[in-house]
């Protein structure tokens, strides 16, 4: 694992799938987050089985919620290269459902995530996904 920072979007794996949407929604200005999920299971970055373990899955989870998190938050995507997409549409249930992809690794479910495993005891990663969360959980009560 490659990584520089505590979100998933400062790792080499989290870049993979900022490379990905951005090749997915070159031609878009809207997408809605259900979508992202379909595209993602399709291309094999996340399981069409929720509860399965995997570095990989759980990256991209991360790394998905860390884009919506921050479209939520400022109206807009924060990464040049999404430059030209200006909306994603979330439904209630597509945020429920990344929630809780993202607090799977939060509370190590399953108990051998390679991830949590590597960032156990690291309050700032701690801090970053339960801020996840939390903002997945605002924009889903709010719809």
């Amino acid at each position: 694992m490659g990584s520089w920072g505590k979100a998933s979007l400062e790792s080499d794996e989290g870049l993979d799938v900022l490379h990905e949407l951005t090749q997915y929604t070159v031609d878009c200005t809207s997408v809605t987050l259900k979508e992202l999920l379909t595209h993602f299971r399709q291309l094999g970055f996340l399981s069409e089985n929720p509860e399965e373990e995997d570095f990989l899955y759980d990256n991209t989870a991360i790394a998905l919620a860390e884009i919506v998190c921050a479209y939520t938050e400022n109206g807009e995507t924060k990464y040049e290269s999404l430059n030209g997409l200006k909306e994603i549409i979330s439904e209630k249930e597509d945020l429920l459902a990344l929630q809780q992809l993202v607090q799977q690794v939060l509370d190590n479910k399953g108990g051998e995530r390679e991830l949590y495993e590597l960032r156990d005891g690291d309050p700032a990663w701690i801090e970053h996904m339960e801020q996840l969360v939390r903002t997945l959980s605002a924009e889903h009560a709010a719809k």
